[in-house]
């Protein structure tokens, strides 16, 4: 019964995926799907790893780029670097894209997101295989700095600031409940000195 309860709710997942693909306006013979064990899915990352060493292009540079970008923004992020600063981009890795619903993360973390409802993860991960590390991280700066300019509202994961007050823009409302907790679990500000955040910042 179990069995059977399993392939009817597969089934019906299928079919899901199949209506939203029939919504999209693709090249649908650029779609493909690949049935594996729940094991090997969730350990994809070291598949593609081991493929990359026996090619000899894993120990390289990866200049990865990861944001969050708002709903509302999201048409305007398209315009301004798919369609723009990346359309001759023809560097080795992988761009992924997916929503994300905001009601989903707890407040309490510490992670930067946008205040819509819906954004999306937008992860450039990029490999410097052709030796074109600066070209690539060139790239990240030009996407960073339309993000500025045009007000995009995105916000990046794991950024590197170099000063608070780039921080403390970038936390938002949430940097007083971080500053707080600062104080209260690291106040003479020992763990993650590389970050800078609090470099600068009395903590007393």
């Amino acid at each position: 019964m179990q069995k059977l309860l399993m392939i009817m709710l597969l089934q019906s997942f299928l079919q899901n995926v199949k209506s939203l693909l029939e919504q999209l306006n693709y090249e649908s013979g650029f779609a493909f799907s690949r049935d594996v064990p729940l094991v090997d899915f969730l350990d994809r990352v070291h598949y593609e790893e081991t493929v990359l060493r026996s090619l000899g292009l894993w120990l390289v540079p990866h200049p990865w780029l990861n944001l969050f970008v708002p709903q509302s923004k999201i048409l305007d992020f398209d315009s301004r670097i798919f369609k723009g600063i990346l359309k001759e981009n023809k560097a080795a890795g992988l761009i992924l894209i997916y929503p994300l619903n905001r009601r989903k993360w707890d407040d309490n973390m510490s992670v930067a997101i946008p205040t819509e409802e819906i954004f999306y993860a937008v992860s450039f991960l990029w490999s410097a295989v052709a030796n074109d590390l600066d070209i690539l991280q060139n790239e990240n700066n030009q996407v960073l700095s339309i993000c500025e300019d045009y007000k995009l509202r995105c916000k990046e994961y794991l950024p590197h600031y170099t000063n608070p007050a780039d921080w403390q823009k970038h936390f938002g409302k949430k940097w007083s409940k971080f500053v707080a907790r600062k104080q209260k679990f690291d106040p003479k500000a020992l763990l993650s000195p590389g970050q800078q955040i609090f470099r600068q910042l009395q903590l007393s």
